[in-house]
């Protein structure tokens, strides 16, 4: 019925079962429960003795599970985890041969060498989920855990619940984040010692007491692990060390120490991705990052912070500042006093609270006035965090440099105006790259471009804060508030109205720069690939009219009070009028500068073209060095290149939470929830297919919620992309999409999921750790 290996040779994974039965004997930091196996042979020739056989085990009393365990599992180059059936609680003899019919029925072939495995149920955990020895997408030397409460180590493989995931390297005396898992690091490290360098994974249940069952282990399919060595380490150790650098005191960014984050303020992780190439990097530093930011926000009445860049790099991940970001948020006419303690407030909350960091200003910063600033401010005061003295203070700079804002002749007027002169600014492309016009794009983009769009954006924001606090108020509901902002003429419901109406030629010539990575150079054009992202051959929908808000007598009213009680100048009329010109004018003015920053690119490339280098090549590339006098030299520019892709290497290796707040942080820590586990370093663009409802799969971005075995099928309908709401680096479509080399984003969170579900084309960039909107969607 079976027999055990010999332990002497080297170890070899068999299947499910054999491996299960040679570990028995062999690990000493985990417990492998009592199992009988058989081969498909035996069952369907002497199906009543295997019974007995299998009854006749003094565990088989208990409730019992009987697991696949085909030859074609848990192989390496193969591990088709999930593929098979597998039937839990079972007792009794007739429930017994029930549970192994339907395992036998679920194999894709009648090989007589597939085997049925059988143990114990185990139902005592407080802990289970599944390891990996490497980090699975892209095999950086990471232990990674993924685990939720109870026993059923489905829930992570199927991604039916929520999953957490903590991430260490060996070495560091990682803590783990739940005393359940304080075995884990021991076991990797021995199950190691036992198979040797092949990567693996295995499922785990842990109990209260804080043992640890096995209860598969096998390769990790599709993974080209990289070795722990000499040059991670090093990078990691760099990136420590500027994280204590920035956690000191600074001079002109106040308070004791600071957060990184990829989503507070100018959100690098949505701009540029998590992982950018060195060209999206710098050219989103140059345009937004170094100073334009500072410049702008001081122009707005805020803390000058020219000369304190916004994005830290570490290690080619891109973080924002959060100590720099609050600082430049406070106004100008507060004393040092007063802003260190309001900035400092703002990170401890941060700190405490880093599932905010993508709205810092929403729900932690006071960066301008509304209706409801006054019972914020009264707040701190009440919590201690402020002195009564400065509540005046405070309130009032908010108040003056909001007024400033929406006033006619303010900076909001001044940046709009340079907005309309760039939109009539043609973009012109001379017959040959020329460095001369590389250098115009740069500072006609960066000056004319990006400055205003900054303050038209925190213009946006004021507008917007505004709205909300009518909502908390009850001045207006929801749905008005969203139907105010709505009525704003934006960008998006200009592009929708002209797609319906213009014809393709007169569509691309208005839309065609538009790229779904703005400083992507990978990212094509819209005239460069317009069949990619729309379906000319469908008859256009007609086009909608844009959604009118009109406030009624009592809601005027209401809002003439509101501004006089709160002393802010004008009339409802123009505050609501304001609100609609701030809305659109952000969209619009990021249409304009995105003109020259799409031409910015296509020099690049055309720079590259003619040494012989291709878009590819020249992301690697920094724009500073691309500006050299010597980028005519092709040596010099073969030379970053390669060193650009060295670094980026690293780069795609290095793995760090989404908010950081200590330096150990980049050697363990747990994913936030929400945050997306992405699959190969891969990229796609496709339509996106819903395929519980019905959508055909094929040459597509296959969007499933959860990740069920039963939806293996789309693999043959030549899937792009994968996108699932639930699930871990472990699912099974995280497995499947591995071992297919399929980009895929699994587990990003029931809303953003839903909000993907419904694109018309969405962008996958594993690599990149990005998901992008890029077509009209369903509504």
């Amino acid at each position: 019925m079976r027999g055990y290996l010999d332990t002497a040779t080297r170890f070899e994974f068999g299947t499910k079962a054999e491996t299960l039965t040679r570990l028995a004997e062999l690990v000493r930091t985990a417990v492998v429960l009592p199992l009988e196996y058989f081969t498909v042979a035996e069952w369907r020739g002497e199906p009543e003795q295997v019974l007995t056989r299998l009854c006749s085990q003094q565990w088989s009393a208990a409730p019992l599970i009987v697991r696949s365990s085909g030859y074609d599992e848990d192989r390496t180059g193969s591990s088709l985890a999930g593929r098979y059936l597998s039937q839990a609680h079972v007792s009794g003899r007739r429930e017994l041969r029930l549970a192994i019919e339907k395992v036998v029925d679920s194999f894709d072939s009648d090989h007589p060498e597939n085997q049925v495995l059988v143990q114990p149920q185990f139902e005592v955990a407080t802990a289970s989920g599944v390891v990996s020895s490497y980090e699975p997408s892209c095999g950086a030397p990471y232990r990674v855990v993924n685990w939720t409460s109870g026993s059923d180590t489905t829930e992570v493989t199927s991604g039916g619940s929520v999953v957490k995931t903590w991430y260490f390297l060996d070495g560091n005396a990682a803590v783990p984040p739940a005393a359940e898992l304080e075995g884990i690091p021991e076991l990797v490290l021995e199950l190691e010692e036992l198979i040797g360098d092949e990567p693996f994974e295995f499922e785990f249940a842990a109990t209260e007491s804080g043992a640890l069952i096995l209860f598969q282990v096998r390769p990790l399919a599709g993974v080209r692990p990289i070795p722990r060595g000499q040059r991670h380490a090093e990078i990691v150790a760099e990136c420590q060390g500027q994280v204590r650098a920035l956690n000191r005191e600074q001079s002109v960014a106040l308070g004791k120490r600071t957060v990184l984050g990829i989503m507070p303020d100018w959100n690098p992780a949505e701009m540029i991705g998590v992982r950018p190439r060195p060209l999206a990097t710098s050219l989103y530093r140059t345009l937004i990052t170094d100073s334009v930011w500072a410049e702008s926000r001081a122009r707005y009445g805020y803390r000058d912070l020219r000369g304190v860049p916004l994005l830290v790099d570490l290690g080619g991940l891109p973080y924002i500042d959060a100590r720099a970001s609050f600082t430049s948020m406070v106004p100008a006419s507060l004393d040092d006093v007063l802003a260190r303690r309001l900035v400092e407030h703002y990170i401890e909350t941060l700190r405490g609270n880093p599932q905010l960091h993508d709205k810092i200003e929403f729900t932690i910063a006071l960066t301008c006035y509304h209706f409801n600033t006054p019972d914020h401010v009264r707040e701190l005061i009440e919590s201690g965090i402020l002195p009564a003295t400065d509540s005046a203070l405070l309130t009032k700079g908010l108040r003056e440099l909001t007024i400033a804002i929406m006033a006619d002749h303010g900076p909001f007027a001044a940046d709009l105006r340079a907005s309309e002169h760039l939109a009539r600014t043609p973009v012109t492309r001379p017959a040959e790259f020329s460095l001369s016009h590389l250098e115009y794009l740069l500072t006609t983009c960066r000056r004319r471009g990006t400055l205003p769009f900054s303050g038209l954006a925190r213009a946006a924001f004021v507008a917007t804060s505004m709205v909300r606090s009518l909502v908390e108020l009850g001045v207006l509901t929801a749905t008005e508030a969203d139907a105010l902002l709505g009525s704003a003429n934006t960008v998006s419901t200009v592009l929708l109205h002209d797609f319906a109406t213009l014809t393709r030629d007169e569509f691309l010539a208005r839309y065609g720069h538009l790229r779904p990575g703005s400083y992507d150079i990978l990212s094509p054009r819209y005239d460069e690939a317009p069949d990619l992202y729309f379906d000319w051959s469908r008859e256009a929908p007609p086009a909608s009219a844009s959604t009118q808000f009109e406030p009624s007598a009592e809601q005027l009213r209401a809002i003439r009070e509101l501004l006089v009680s709160h002393s802010l100048p004008g009339s409802p009329e123009r505050l609501l009028e304001f609100v609609a010109q701030a809305v659109a004018a952000r969209e619009y003015s990021k249409l304009h500068f995105t003109r020259f920053l799409s031409e910015i690119l296509v020099e690049v490339a055309r720079a590259g073209a003619r040494l012989g280098f291709t878009p590819d090549d020249m992301s690697y590339l920094t724009i500073s060095a691309l500006c050299d006098s010597r980028s005519a030299d092709r040596r010099y520019i073969s030379e970053l290149v390669r060193a650009g892709k060295e670094r980026h290497e690293m780069t795609e290796i290095l793995c760090a939470p989404a908010v950081l707040t200590d330096p150990a942080e980049l050697t363990t820590f747990v994913a936030g929830n929400g945050a997306a586990n992405f699959v190969t370093q891969s990229r796609v663009i496709a339509r996106v297919a819903d395929v519980a409802a019905g959508d055909d799969p094929t040459d597509a971005i296959a969007a499933i919620s959860a990740a069920d075995p039963g939806y293996d099928w789309i693999f043959t309908k030549r899937v792009k992309g994968l996108l699932t709401a639930f699930g871990g680096a472990n699912s099974h479509m995280a497995i499947r999409a591995l071992e297919l080399g399929i980009p895929a984003a699994i587990g990003v969170g029931k809303e953003q999921f839903e909000q993907w579900q419904r694109a018309g084309v969405l962008e996958i960039d594993a690599g990149n750790r990005m998901v992008r909107a890029v077509g009209a969607g369903r509504s």
